[in-house]
């Protein structure tokens, strides 16, 4: 267990793509919400990439369950992440929001369990305990570490479920927690985060190839 949790901070020591700014990872944020807004609510093609990462997450919420105490609560339980792990580190207590967990394929209880993996592998303890934050590159980073752990089958739904939400809340045009979907993002690169259809990327920001049909 111990090497991969170790495992998991590695990989989010990888060199992201991309700069921040309007042209870098701004811009790519965008495409993704905008992606997510425009996907359909469900597309029965993309639904066995959802339903396999159900052993995926019921393992490790097992192993986060042997490091903390997961507790789901009523009310957004944090202010943000650096509040997240002080308490978690000062209680030994992982408290996880319990609304929105209306689902087309995780019953509520494997969504739940999803958002403690989440927090708990990718917000707290990665990079040495350090931890990633709520924003676009936090949850990048939580992509691309969550990424190493799924059957590559499985990464189209992975995307939408962590970056695509989280592309659409942090996005000001759209702004808040959206319906859940079963549906995959095209024209996303999902294992080389950064790279999207009809764009180059030069000096770390997304240039649109005019050329690209």
């Amino acid at each position: 267990m111990k090497l991969l949790f170790e495992n998991w901070r590695h990989y989010l020591n990888e060199k992201l793509m991309l700069m921040p700014g309007p042209k870098g990872w701004g811009l790519y944020r965008e495409l993704i919400a905008k992606a997510y807004a425009d996907a359909p609510a469900y597309d029965p093609e993309a639904a066995s990439a959802f339903e396999n990462l159900g052993p995926f997450v019921d393992n490790m919420f097992k192993k986060v369950q042997s490091r903390v105490d997961v507790q789901f609560v009523d009310e957004e339980p944090y202010e943000d992440d650096n509040d997240m792990r002080q308490q978690v580190a000062e209680t030994g207590v992982l408290n996880i929001w319990q609304g929105g967990t209306t689902h087309p394929i995780f019953e509520p209880e494997m969504n739940l369990k999803f958002r403690a993996v989440h927090d708990y592998m990718a917000h707290i303890q990665a990079i040495g305990h350090a931890g990633t934050g709520f924003d676009m590159k936090g949850e990048i980073q939580a992509y691309n570490t969550h990424l190493k752990t799924i059957p590559p089958s499985s990464a189209g739904a992975l995307f939408t479920e962590v970056l695509g939400q989280a592309a659409f809340f942090l996005t000001p045009e759209y702004g808040y927690f959206p319906e859940q979907k079963i549906a995959f993002l095209p024209g996303f690169d999902y294992f080389n985060i950064g790279v999207v259809d009809g764009y180059d990327i030069v000096e770390k920001e997304l240039i649109k190839n005019e050329t690209a049909i």
